[in-house]
């Protein structure tokens, strides 16, 4: 049992040096360089870097205006140039339109499956066009004005 406890930690140790091998070694010159950004590149990333900024400044002004430390009229003098800012970056950010492209063909609509015919509604049964009558619901005990048992008991009196 000793022997299958020793030969399974001397395994475990050389797999883990094994798997941190490349994390351990220096890398080369060759491959620690950073390819060098192209012209197009470093300026839409100068771009990109200038919105967040302009951003981040908007939303700063607006928090400050909210909790009273800049005063409506200083709020109103900086907020157009930093938003004119943001949405000249915005727009400058987005790619360029890309030419009309033509149809497609086929048509759209072309090969859809047809549609169903308009049928119109029938006319609704007798009967049914009329609202419901409320029913008629009989009175537990009806009162009588006059008669022979009412008279009589009124005249005993």
């Amino acid at each position: 049992m000793t022997v299958e406890l020793v030969l399974g930690a001397v395994l475990a140790a050389l797999v883990v040096v094994f798997v941190a091998r490349p994390f351990l070694r220096d890398p080369s010159p060759r491959e620690d360089r950073l390819d060098g950004l192209d012209a197009d590149a470093r300026h839409r990333l100068e771009l990109v870097e200038e919105r967040d900024r302009t951003l981040a400044a908007l939303k700063e002004l607006e928090l400050d205006h909210r909790t009273g430390k800049v005063s409506d009229e200083d709020y109103r003098v900086l907020v157009g140039p930093l938003r004119r800012r943001a949405a000249d970056i915005l727009r400058a950010l987005e790619p360029p339109e890309q030419p009309q492209t033509p149809e497609p063909y086929p048509p759209p609509g072309e090969l859809d499956p047809p549609s169903q015919p308009d049928i119109p509604e029938p006319y609704p049964p007798p009967g049914e066009a009329d609202p419901p009558q409320p029913p008629q619901i009989p009175e537990p005990f009806p009162q009588r004005t006059s008669g022979p048992a009412l008279d009589a008991g009124r005249s005993s009196r």
